[in-house]
């Protein structure tokens, strides 16, 4: 009983063996490799010759095959080397370039542009004091303008009234004794005086034309109503027969030209305090704007040198971004080549090994199931290269 169990086991495992065997075949004479394979076992196994060259052939290409991926291990491994100190070389490159760019925008927002701002603070306050004080020159300029052209009008006023005064007591004064005065009454031993038409009515015209020059005057106004009533007077000649008369009015005008002159004295006076005044005021303007505007060219100075430094900065930290990207450019190159050779590598190992395996996987058929495959290589050809 023991002896039919035992037999009927092996059956079942040789049935087995078999089946594998059969379906190792077909596996291996899917793939091209493993069919062109099995195309030249067929062709051996026609010819009759012995099969010890075809084995030798199958074992030196597994042979090679174990070489190859040896040799291709080797220049993988020193290839992702490379890749690794690459790549190790471009990080470091990054991170010293991106420690430089850190430290430039650090300099720039912390220390630069704060200078920056406070320098073109420095040159506005100074530019709003320079031209505050260049302002105050300028009103001090033209209010001494103003006020030496007034004074000048004034002291031209002055002199014509003093030429005009001056010239009526001249009048006055040659006609007094001229023999164009004539005798009024009886004859007496002391002679009386009266001036002619004539002599009245030059003073007349003369009083009457300086009224009208006096009536333009900006401030001395009142002249032309006091040669107005000499012009009066002049036109009188019954009351200038009187020489006593006379010798008053020259009295009248030697006070008049007095109180000018005392006049015009003051003015003098008082235009020289103002003169005085004005440059003492404009002494210190000028001191005040050469000293704002020396500490805003200094500024200036300082300002165009800090924007030089700026901008080399700024050229610094574009130029550190610019290799930062491309750097980083190269290392993402860098990197997908190398990715891109991890799997060529392990797609080439995995296609030498599927190789391999189909050539091991034959010599052991050959070796030990060569009927089996015999058999399966001829149904194979027989059923039009389907096995």
């Amino acid at each position: 009983m023991k002896t039919i169990i035992l037999a009927l086991a092996l059956i079942v495992l040789a049935s087995s063996t078999q089946a594998d065997v059969i379906a190792t075949i077909k596996k291996i004479d899917q793939s091209p490799f493993g069919r062109t394979l099995f195309d030249t076992i067929w062709l051996e196994l026609q010819t009759g010759d012995p099969l010890d060259r075809l084995l030798q052939t199958l074992t030196d290409l597994e042979d090679r095959y174990v070489a190859e991926q040896k040799e291709d291990d080797a220049r993988n491994h020193e290839y992702q080397d490379a890749c690794t100190v690459d790549i190790s070389a471009f990080d470091k490159d990054l991170a010293e370039s991106n420690r430089k760019k850190i430290e430039l925008e650090a300099r720039l927002e912390g220390q630069l542009y704060p200078q920056r701002g406070i320098l073109q603070g420095l040159v506005a306050q100074k530019q709003a004091e320079v031209k505050g004080y260049q302002k105050d020159l300028d009103e001090l300029d033209a209010q001494r303008a103003e006020e030496n052209a007034d004074f000048e009008e004034k002291v031209l006023e002055h002199q014509e009234a003093t030429a005009i005064i001056a010239e009526a007591r001249r009048l006055f004064a040659d006609n007094i004794e001229h023999e164009s005065f004539i005798q009024k009454g009886k004859a007496t031993r002391q002679p009386a005086h009266k001036f002619t038409k004539e002599v009245a009515s030059m003073i007349q015209k003369h009083f009457t034309q300086s009224a009208k020059k006096a009536a333009k005057f900006q401030h001395r106004k009142g002249y032309s109503k006091l040669f107005k009533a000499f012009a009066t007077i002049a036109s009188k000649v019954e009351q200038l027969a009187d020489a006593g008369a006379v010798s008053k009015i020259i009295d009248l005008a030697d006070e008049l030209l007095a109180k000018i002159a005392d006049s015009l004295s003051l003015l003098r006076f008082a235009e020289d305090k103002r003169v005085e005044a004005y440059k003492k005021s404009r002494n210190f303007v000028v001191i005040s704007l050469t000293v704002a505007g020396t500490a805003l060219a200094n500024a200036q100075s300082d300002l165009a040198a800090l924007n030089d430094v700026i901008a080399q900065v700024e050229a610094s930290l574009d130029t550190t971004n610019q290799r930062i990207e491309n750097v980083s450019a190269d290392r993402t190159d860098r990197f997908t080549q190398c990715e891109e050779a991890v799997q060529d590598y392990q797609d080439a190992r995995s296609a030498r090994t599927s190789d391999r395996d189909v050539v091991s996987q034959t010599i052991g058929l050959v070796n030990k199931e060569l009927r089996t495959l015999r058999e399966q290589l001829a149904l194979r050809q027989s059923a039009g290269e389907e096995i």
